[in-house]
């Protein structure tokens, strides 16, 4: 039988022949599960990461002192799915690899929502979803598909709850969104039906009604599907996936990311112009009165306008003479670097 030793040290043993930045990425889930998990590998953007999913603190700190140094980078789940501080026992342990923090749930979420809008070719207006579950992932794919537009009814087995979160999703949708519809029973066809149950086997062949052909299926709980709905929804020629969160492996790789260095370092700034009296601000940087707010700092290709020392811009009816020749010059220098 192999021991969790053995399986992380497989997993590092593919990493010594790749030629990539190489991360860890530490996850837990609100299902119990048996011993340690070794999910699926993940490459983007010039990284390489292999990925352990864990329910008790022993199973961590195997990984934590197994991979500290051997990888660049370790992600810790940040997110309280158990009662296990993981990240603190990450910082206690881990002293040779970069420690970050990462967001599962989110990144999950952002796989979902990629992966509806490639299948519908990002046409979801009017398309009817019914996500089926009441706990975190259910409630915010239920808001993003709401904000896209799509007519979103979410049903779970306590309906009580379920209505509680329809009304306060309604409250943060947009003011002209279609409002999200708790359910307790579907009664209509549905484009989507959307899992997102802690639970296994739950969504049975009495939903397979509700069903076109050209309905999309996304079992995102993993599991929530019995067997004779899957068999009776791809006989019906429904399309059906079990959610791969690898979509979204971008979205955790952003923080190392050129485009997100290049913004702190390049655009986001301030910077004080030499015997003006003024500063030159951007990447959000709120300007005193009278700072230049340019579009990047540490190169500016565009001037926005004069910060008015509250968190906005002027009108260029309030410029002081001192001020219209502040950018009058900036435009000018500009101007001769593109020229």
């Amino acid at each position: 039988m192999t021991s969790d030793t053995q399986r992380i040290e497989r997993e590092l043993s593919y990493l010594k022949g790749i030629n990539a930045k190489t991360a860890a990425f530490i996850s837990t889930t609100a299902r119990k599960s048996s011993g340690l998990r070794v999910l699926p590998r993940r490459s983007a953007m010039g990284f390489t990461a292999i990925n352990f999913l864990v329910t008790e603190m022993d199973q961590a700190r195997a990984c934590f002192c197994a991979l500290d140094g051997h990888v660049d980078y370790i992600f810790i789940d940040i997110e309280r799915k158990q009662d296990l501080t993981l990240i603190h026992e990450a910082r206690r342990l881990i002293t040779r690899s970069k420690v970050l923090t990462c967001k599962p749930n989110d990144a999950t979420i952002e796989s979902c929502d990629l992966l509806i809008r490639h299948h519908y070719a990002d046409r979801l207006e009017h398309k009817s979803v019914l996500v089926v579950g009441s706990g975190n992932l259910s409630t915010k794919i239920a808001l993003r598909l709401a904000e896209r537009q799509a007519k979103v009814y979410l049903q779970s087995r306590n309906h009580q709850k379920t209505a509680q979160i329809a009304e306060a999703l309604n409250l943060m949708l947009p003011k002209f969104s279609p409002p999200i519809q708790a359910i307790q029973e579907p009664q209509q066809h549905y484009t989507m039906i959307i899992s997102f149950l802690s639970a296994e086997r739950i969504i049975g062949p009495n939903y397979l009604p509700l069903l076109s052909t050209h309905s999309l299926v996304i079992d995102g709980g993993i599991n929530n599907f019995t067997a004779s709905f899957i068999q009776g929804a791809l006989a019906k020629g429904v399309t059906c996936y079990r959610l791969d969160v690898r979509i979204a492996f971008l979205y955790h790789l952003l923080l190392l990311s050129n485009e997100a260095e290049a913004f702190f370092s390049q655009v986001m700034g301030r910077i004080t112009v030499p015997d003006r009296g003024y500063d030159m601000v951007s990447g959000g940087i709120i300007g005193n009165r009278g700072d230049l707010i340019v579009d990047q700092v540490m190169t500016p290709t565009q001037v926005v306008g004069i910060a008015d020392g509250f968190g906005g811009v002027k009108p260029s009816s309030a410029y002081t003479q001192d001020e219209k020749q502040r950018v009058a010059r900036s435009l000018k220098a500009l101007n001769a670097k593109q020229a």
